[in-house]
């Protein structure tokens, strides 16, 4: 007869097998291979583009109520304002990557629906 504690470890460890789906892989980002996700990666970093954007917009605003509470010449100003340009870089790279995997995504969809017919 088993002991109860065991009963329970086992039960629970079946339970955790036959729930999870196993794991899954991380997605590659930095992968240039044409098997690879790049549609997915493309829409991750379209979607990190606007977030910097979005970030632009809101630090932008800050350092406009930053210059009327500490004067244009603040520290405060100028470290905003080094944010909004870090940002807006950013955004740009993210849109060049997103352009990137998007391009080897097609140029993959083309190559797949472009079959050489059977001789």
């Amino acid at each position: 007869m088993m002991h109860p504690a065991f009963r329970i470890l086992i039960v629970s460890l079946l339970l955790q097998v036959g729930c999870s789906g196993g794991p899954t892989s991380p997605l590659e980002m930095t992968t240039l291979d044409p098997n690879d996700d790049h549609e997915k990666i493309a829409y991750h970093y379209r979607h990190e583009a606007a977030l910097s954007r979005q970030q632009v917009e809101e630090l932008t605003d800050q350092a406009t109520v930053y210059e009327r509470v500490f004067g244009p010449e603040s520290d405060e100003v100028a470290g905003t304002r080094l944010l909004v340009q870090f940002y807006k870089e950013v955004a740009i790279e993210q849109d060049r990557l997103a352009e990137l995997h998007m391009k080897i995504w097609r140029d993959r969809s083309s190559n797949l629906s472009i079959r050489p017919k059977d001789r």
